[in-house]
């Protein structure tokens, strides 16, 4: 169906579903940001369509106008490559320089853990996509969203005070003036030296 990629069988997960491919590319995009592709084919006829990407890795389909989806996920062909150059000991062949243009990395041992801890987290949201488990944690997650906003808004509103009251402490009548408490402390004082006229000649 696939057949094998450059990279080895090690970076190749397959998936089956009883959802078409076009449901699960629509739930990948949808539900854990994957971009949607054209179903376009990278590795050649027979190899598997792109229906979605996730960074360097394809989600590809065997056939994209199927009613069930037999699915793979692989790195791109650029990562496929380069995985291909480390496997089969031609690593040395790309210096640092050149790895860290190509993945943002300068040496085999991070680029080699990153691509892992990359490929098994787009595997295991495959996963989740094709036993629907993706879309009711979404679901779930926008409920609870949901229940925090409207307690939000129920807090402010018995916060808030009632439109139209008056304030107060505006409203308010004071018995002296002098104790009025939007003046500081140290405003009020009584003047040791009494004060001249500025115009008294």
């Amino acid at each position: 169906m696939f057949g094998l990629y450059p990279a080895g069988a090690q970076w190749v997960r397959h998936f089956s579903s009883t959802r078409t491919p076009r449901e699960i590319q629509k739930v990948l995009t949808d539900h854990a940001g994957y971009r949607a592709s054209i179903f376009h084919l990278p590795f050649g006829e027979q190899r598997g369509a792109v229906i979605a990407q996730s960074d360097r890795f394809l989600v590809l389909a065997a056939a994209v106008n199927a009613t069930t989806a037999d699915l793979a996920v692989v790195p791109d062909v650029q990562l496929q490559n380069l995985l291909w150059s480390f496997n089969t000991g031609y690593a040395n062949q790309w210096g640092s320089r050149e790895l860290f243009a190509l993945t943002g990395i300068d040496n085999w041992d991070a680029l080699i853990r990153r691509t892992s801890a990359a490929y098994a987290a787009v595997c295991r949201t495959v996963g989740e996509a094709v036993d629907g488990s993706l879309e009711k944690r979404a679901a779930e997650t926008a409920a609870q969203a949901a229940q925090v906003a409207q307690a939000a808004q129920v807090a402010q509103a018995a916060a808030g005070k009632p439109s139209g009251a008056p304030d107060p402490i505006v409203g308010r009548m004071f018995s002296n003036d002098d104790n009025a408490p939007w003046l500081p402390s140290d405003y009020l004082y009584d003047a040791p030296l009494q004060e001249g006229l500025s115009c008294a000649h």
